[in-house]
């Protein structure tokens, strides 16, 4: 019966399983490399709303990107997406992250109004200094002590800021808050649209991508930005006014994250979670506030050159400013007290830490 189903005996079937076995090893270890290598790569979706060709993108992600893909080696691949191609509008980043419809994004905390309130005591009005290296490394260490609590199932990678904001106009520069009566103002936050509604200003809340055509279409009059937006959205032809303050605070600034996914985080192994650490934190925030405040003096220099006219605000006008802002600053203490913040401590923290690291920054 054995030879039956065995004919031809068991000296010719060993020697053939030992050439099956040979072979079968043999295309095992072919492919275990690229099995291997297969398994270990994660590809991280990283979405954002500044255009493609941006000098966000090409200067500061992609080259992030491929920081961690190098560190990691090739672990970690991380696709950024700009101009939002990965679908949706830029107010809807933050749930995009949370939902984890995507793995990592930039946005501005204020495009989420109410989401980070302990964040918000940076948006408003006299906080920012002039600087946004040392702007972003006092807005780190508040978003450490005071504000971590609010990021829910985010892993921040970066929280900074640029520095203070300036305010572009149509037809006339805005010199002192009666100007504003009136105007149509594009406000990066809830936040610093306050300040400007209790001065009888009309107030919207427009993301980047949105303001070329509002501006061309006259629906806004005025728009808060850095100087640093003005070359990527071509604004010195559309608004060739800019107001700019000249006291030891700026009007304001807006406050960016890199926030990631927390599950995908830590899902991570251990050595890639490590590569993600050593590129991101403190670290990465007073960097890239670094780098915005080289950008920034690239947007001045384009402004200028485009003919652009800049008047300062100081003295009685820039104290008149401060005054008119009071009642902002103040019905955003009681709106955040409702829900159990103590927002004189936070903005007193706020100011204590910019001190702080604008006197480091002189020094160093």
């Amino acid at each position: 019966m054995f030879h039956r189903l065995f004919p031809l005996g068991l000296a010719q079937l060993a020697k053939m399983l030992r050439l099956a076995s040979g072979a079968g090893l043999l295309v095992l270890l072919t492919l275990w490399p690229l099995c291997e290598a297969g398994a270990q790569e994660r590809l991280l979706r990283f979405h954002h709303f500044m255009p493609e060709k941006s000098p966000q993108q090409l200067d500061i992600y992609q080259p992030w990107a491929e920081r961690i893909a190098q560190a990691s080696k090739g672990r970690l691949k991380i696709e950024v997406a700009g101009g939002m191609r990965l679908g949706g509008t830029a107010g809807e980043l933050i749930s995009q992250v949370e939902t984890h419809k995507v793995d990592i994004v930039f946005t501005l905390a204020g495009y989420t109004p109410g989401r980070f309130p302990r964040l918000e005591a940076f948006e408003l009005p006299w906080i920012a200094s002039s600087r946004a290296r040392a702007t972003s490394q006092a807005l780190y260490e508040f978003y450490e002590r005071y504000a971590g609590e609010d990021t829910g199932n985010i892993h921040m990678l970066a929280v900074w800021c640029h520095p203070s904001g300036v305010i572009l106009s149509r037809n006339e520069p805005m010199i002192r808050p009666a100007n504003a009566a009136g105007r149509t103002v594009r406000v990066p936050s809830v936040v610093i649209g306050e300040a400007f509604r209790s001065v009888g200003a009309q107030t919207k809340l427009i993301p980047v991508p949105q303001v070329v055509k509002q501006f061309q279409d006259g629906t806004i009059d005025s728009a808060l930005f850095p100087y640093e937006i003005i070359p990527t959205l071509k604004l010195a032809s559309l608004a060739p006014h800019i107001t700019e303050f000249a006291g030891h605070r700026g009007l304001y600034t807006a406050v960016f994250l890199i926030a990631m996914n927390k599950v995908e985080y830590e899902s991570l192994p251990e050595e890639e979670r490590k590569v993600i650490d050593a590129h991101s934190g403190a670290t990465l925030s007073a960097e890239l506030g670094r780098i915005w405040d080289d950008i920034e003096e690239v947007g001045r220099n384009a402004f200028a050159a485009a003919g652009g006219d800049v008047t300062f605000v100081k003295g009685d006008d820039y104290e008149a400013w401060v005054r008119a802002s009071e009642p902002a600053i103040q019905d955003w203490k009681e709106k955040v007290g409702r829900a159990g913040i103590d927002g004189d401590k936070l903005i007193a923290a706020a100011k204590e830490l910019v001190a702080k690291y604008t006197d480091w920054s002189h020094n160093n």
